[in-house]
């Protein structure tokens, strides 16, 4: 790396600190009618520590998505674009917030827990806000056509991905309700679907990466779904197979009805790993 290449990624590094310091604000601004969040977090509330950690760490992926972009040959230009990018990858954090908040979580009042250190809520939190940023990287870093671009395929993204998350809740462990775990700060439940959130994060990544700028409307709708649904196949192949190698003095249901927290740290890492690369080998 030369000194002048090292003065360039120094002064996006110095874009992605001003709008981590923007989301920070934004983040206490929208607690502050429940609690003061700094003080939360300095009084060892882990689980709002856990949400502004997803978000600073999802800002952080997002933001890489922004400077993986081809470059416009003068440095202006790419400052400019690269803020005016970051300004969107903020945009995108503080959405998912309200996405977990009325969808992913329903019949929970996220901040409500979050104040009476709900670790489980927060855990989920966490990994919206990494999903999110996982996809907002690919959304910015895919696009062919611009901001409206990456708006697109981000809603998509996004949507697809509650879409999948709610079928989950609904339909897997249907004698053990995911929802009322995680209401009851039930860790264990919070970690393993925020873990899923992430794993399918990464699958979508791929589809929404694997895209042709060029192409139509309907080959991009097309391509997105075949290697969406290839790669949630795969992946809920490979999960089996996880729960039969990894974990073998107990099963996923019990985890979690018992809210064992160390075999889900290690069952939701490893599906984490499996996701990782699949959204490599999909590509």
């Amino acid at each position: 790396m030369t000194f002048e290449t090292g003065g360039i990624y120094f002064l996006y590094t110095l874009i992605y600190i001003g709008f981590a310091l923007g989301l920070k604000l934004v983040l206490n601004f929208k607690a502050s009618a429940y609690y003061k969040a700094d003080d939360m977090i300095a009084g060892g509330n882990l689980a709002v520590g856990l949400r502004r950690s997803g978000a600073q760490l999802g800002l952080a992926i997002a933001m890489m998505g922004v400077m993986a972009g081809s470059s416009t040959g003068s440095l202006t230009q790419d400052l400019v674009a690269t803020a005016t990018y970051g300004a969107l990858a903020t945009l995108f954090m503080v959405s998912s917030l309200m996405i977990t908040d009325k969808l992913v979580l329903p019949g929970i009042k996220n901040m409500t827990a979050l104040k009476d250190n709900n670790i489980a809520v927060g855990a989920v939190e966490f990994g919206m806000l990494v999903a999110t940023g996982i996809i907002a990287y690919s959304s910015i870093y895919g696009e062919g056509g611009g901001i409206v671009s990456s708006l697109a395929y981000f809603v998509v993204g996004q949507l697809t991905l509650v879409v999948l998350i709610l079928a989950y809740e609904h339909l897997a462990h249907r004698g053990f309700k995911l929802m009322t775990a995680i209401g009851d700060n039930q860790v264990a439940s919070g970690i393993y679907v925020g873990g899923k959130i992430i794993a399918y994060a990464l699958i979508l990544k791929s589809a929404i990466a694997g895209n042709t700028p060029d192409a139509t409307l309907q080959v991009l709708a097309l391509d997105f779904l075949m290697i969406a649904l290839a790669g949630m196949v795969l992946l809920y192949i490979f999960e089996l197979i996880i729960d039969l190698l990894i974990i073998t003095t107990t099963n996923v249901s019990s985890i979690l009805s018992e809210n064992k927290l160390v075999p889900v740290v290690q069952l939701t890492a490893s599906k984490i790993g499996v996701a990782l690369l699949l959204s490599n080998a999909i590509l």
